[in-house]
């Protein structure tokens, strides 16, 4: 086995102390940045309606004839009150059971008419922050796509919220809870609270809390 030389040596602890330097001017620049606004592509067109709804818009080439559109509201679970856990997820979940232009399960009826799939072509989620709305359309019939944005307006203030619906979704949302009781969740459970400690997301996670999920008042879903 060879030993190393005295100089082979100082050329290792130089090279150790250059990497570690460069690290930390890399850590500095990357906390430095953190302040900094996050830079938008060129290519996206951004502006904002009379209303305060702020749109974004970008061309893709691929794949043809095809947008994907999203109604993203700031609203999520951190804004439940105590007897709302659960309910941010239940909105969106009765979004698709009902509003003003498409009665009942007429929005995934439309969608599956046009050769779209509940769940790879429409499809929503519900976070902390906010609640988001997915569809994805052809762009070669100009109706349809009219018909799209139409599903998008009544997402954000036209859902119907019919007694009958909304009881049989809070199943499929207590559906949802119960897939959801693995080890990760547990993990979470005992982890938030202490690293978010005396903040509301170490208590609000979206998917709630089971006897309001089951339980809570029709009116509070309606007001959330």
């Amino acid at each position: 086995m060879k030993t190393r030389t005295p100089f082979r040596n100082f050329l290792v602890s130089a090279l150790l102390l250059t990497l570690c330097v460069a690290g930390a001017q890399t850590q500095i620049a990357r906390a430095q940045a953190l302040t900094d606004k996050m830079p938008v592509d060129p290519q996206i067109t951004i502006g904002k309606f009379q209303n305060g709804m702020t749109y974004y818009i970008r061309a893709n080439k691929k794949p043809e004839k095809r947008a994907e559109l999203r109604l993203v509201v700031n609203a999520g679970s951190v804004l439940e009150d105590d007897d709302q856990q659960g309910l941010a997820h239940l909105v969106e979940h009765m979004a698709f059971n009902g509003t003003k232009h498409f009665p009942k399960n007429d929005i995934i009826s439309f969608m599956e008419s046009i050769g779209m799939r509940f769940g790879a072509d429409v499809n929503a989620y519900t976070s902390f922050d906010q609640t988001v709305y997915i569809l994805s359309v052809p762009t070669d019939k100009p109706e349809v796509l009219d018909r799209a944005l139409l599903i998008l307006e009544d997402w954000a203030h036209n859902l119907t919220f019919d007694p009958t619906e909304t009881e049989k979704e809070r199943g499929v949302v207590m559906e949802e809870w119960r897939l959801g009781r693995g080890a990760g969740m547990r993990m979470t459970q005992k982890i938030f609270p202490v690293i978010l400690k005396d903040s509301r997301y170490a208590e609000r996670l979206p998917i709630g809390k089971p006897e309001i999920i089951q339980n809570g008042k029709a009116e509070r879903l309606k007001q959330f």
